[in-house]
């Protein structure tokens, strides 16, 4: 048995019932301070809860320990911003849902879990009036980007059928099974045509790609933004294979009914009714490892859980560099926790409650209707202007970002009739001069202003209620988005495939025997699509002989044979 540590003498509270006598003295004997498990995962968030309702169901005990009292992570809808409203402050667009295994293997909609996808996807509003709308239907999206350029619309045409192709049979499959070694991508890859595109558009940087293919300059601008808003620098090349899945998934974002914690729920139910165990308000303060192997984890209060196998969806400066003794971390593991980079760049949103559903004034009123609308950028420079500023940690001169009525598809978030929950959203750096407490208002302000200009009736009927959340305050709620890095880390070459977060550690495995990495800052990396807490997931049942019950999906299982056997 593991022996916790400085739990000497702790004893359960002592609770006074209503005849005086301390509740304590009859539950001491049953308050377990060590228990045993097959798999112990280490936080609730959307990888942790997908790993853990597949290994569950392969028959392996398993439980969940998660830090807050609300599990989910980045799956929240909280009433905490406006009393009788509902918002999901951070994860709100899903953008693989049409790809998630998990959504697939389980039957999700048994707990009232429902995905609704608009055809008017992603509109942009341009100061003249003009606007540009990105459809889920490729025809309705040419007809938008005629008004600007026809050889644009017809170029558009011609590249998505390519790049859906690519999507649907190289990028998307690939996030569900282990990552190549470089020299392996390079000789599977070359061998056919759809590889050999991925090899080239890597090689390339996301506005040279969108420079390559479009012509007209407001074009330009909007396909860049939705190309780099999760985290791409717009001048970095060696990750431009993601340009086409980011902009193919920026015409088929879904958004979950009910509030993004029903995905967290219905994930949660799922454990459970395998026969797995979910723990909130249970953080982990230390990874138990002997003899160089983990061993179980030790919570907050001083309570052990033993297991075979520990799954951390926390990044390596907090696995490796917080939960456990320098003496136990493999030097390369050390290494990657003292350099790890976090996000270039977080968010700032300003969440409001209107009494009337935003209508933007433009030329097509069907801008209403998509689910994302784009605003402060006129043209390429705007927007690299944009990135540019929250890269070098400093508030843009000229404010722009994405605003969305979350009520406009999901009624059941607000609980007056008639009134709106909706959010303006920017890039932001983590730690502006000034600090947030003087910045925060003004730069509210800015982007309230800029979204009257766009939406008179916000000037004339006005924001009845309005909250804002900066980078700290991510990192405030959701402690594992250090520096409110949403996707655990960065996205650049040397943090992305399999070197994410290590090349020693490969299909979730990492060098420490028993412990395994299946959060964000794992591969594929972050947005709640599925795949580190998938991959992790397989690997644990091999290694520790469960039922793996699960097949890869068809488009999986192509790709694998064509790219990774």
């Amino acid at each position: 048995m593991i022996a916790p540590r400085g739990t000497a003498g702790l004893q359960p509270p002592s609770v006074r019932n209503g005849h005086g006598v301390h509740a304590s003295e009859h539950i001491l004997d049953e308050f377990p301070m060590t228990s045993t498990y097959d798999v112990a995962v280490i936080g609730a968030g959307p990888n942790g809860l997908m790993a853990a309702a597949y290994l569950a169901r392969a028959g392996l005990n398993t439980v969940v320990v998660e830090r807050r009292q609300e599990i989910g992570g980045g799956l929240s809808t909280e009433e905490c911003l406006f009393p009788g409203y509902y918002t999901n402050p951070h994860a709100f667009y899903h953008m693989m849902v049409d790809y998630m295994p998990v959504l697939r293997d389980f039957d999700l909609t048994g707990h009232g879990l429902y995905f609704v996808k608009p055809n008017a996807q992603c509109g942009a509003l341009f100061s003249d009036g003009s606007s540009l709308l990105l459809c889920n239907q490729i025809e309705d999206t040419k007809d938008s980007i005629a008004k600007f350029s026809q050889a644009d619309a017809l170029g558009f045409g011609r590249i998505m059928r390519t790049w859906r192709k690519l999507v649907a049979e190289v990028v998307a499959p690939g996030t569900y099974v282990p990552a190549l070694s470089p020299l392996d991508m390079i000789e599977r890859f070359e061998a056919t045509s759809m590889g050999r595109e991925v090899l080239r558009l890597s090689e390339m940087s996301p506005v040279e790609i969108v420079e390559e293919v479009f012509g007209d300059d407001r074009v330009r601008a909007l396909m860049l933004y939705v190309a780099c808003m999760w985290g791409l620098d717009p001048h970095e090349s060696g990750l431009g294979f993601m340009v086409p899945l980011m902009i193919d998934r920026a015409m088929n974002k879904a958004q979950c009914y009910g509030g993004s914690h029903k995905l967290a729920g219905s994930l949660s139910r799922e454990i459970l009714r395998a026969g797995g165990t979910v723990i909130d308000n249970a953080e982990v303060v230390r990874i138990l490892v002997e003899g160089g192997r983990a061993r179980g984890v030790e919570l907050f209060d001083g309570r052990v859980i033993e297991a075979r196998a520990v799954l951390s969806s926390l990044p390596p400066p907090l696995t490796f560099g917080r939960l456990m003794d320098a003496g136990e971390v493999p030097g390369e593991m050390a290494e990657v926790a003292e350099s790890w980079d976090w996000d270039k760049w977080s968010f700032f949103t300003v969440s409001a409650v209107t009494e009337v559903a935003p209508h933007y004034e433009c030329d097509d009123p069907w801008v209403d209707d998509a689910l994302m609308v784009v605003m402060g950028f006129d043209s390429t420079n705007d927007v690299l202007a944009h990135f540019a500023a929250a890269i070098n940690g400093e508030l843009p001169e000229r404010v722009g970002g994405h605003a969305t009525v979350e009520t406009r598809y999901d009624p059941t978030l607000a609980r007056v009739p008639g009134h709106q929950v909706s959010f303006f959203q920017t890039h932001a750096p983590y730690a502006p001069e000034g600090g947030w407490d003087s910045q925060a208002p003004e730069l509210a302000n800015r982007l309230c202003g800029l979204w009257a200009r766009h939406c008179p009736s916000l000037a004339t009927q006005g924001i009845v209620m309005r909250s804002i959340e900066t980078p700290v305050d991510i990192e405030r709620r959701v402690s594992s988005m250090v520096r409110g890095s949403i996707k655990h880390g960065d996205y650049h070459p040397l943090q992305m495939g399999v070197f994410r977060p290590h090349d020693s550690c490969t299909a979730g495995r990492s060098p420490v025997g028993g412990l395994y990495l299946c959060g964000a800052s794992s591969y594929p990396g972050g947005l709640v699509i599925g795949g580190p807490g998938y991959i992790a997931a397989a690997s644990v049942v091999e290694d520790l002989d469960g039922d793996r019950w699960w097949e890869l999906p068809a488009y999986v299982k192509r790709y694998a044979e064509q790219y990774a056997t």
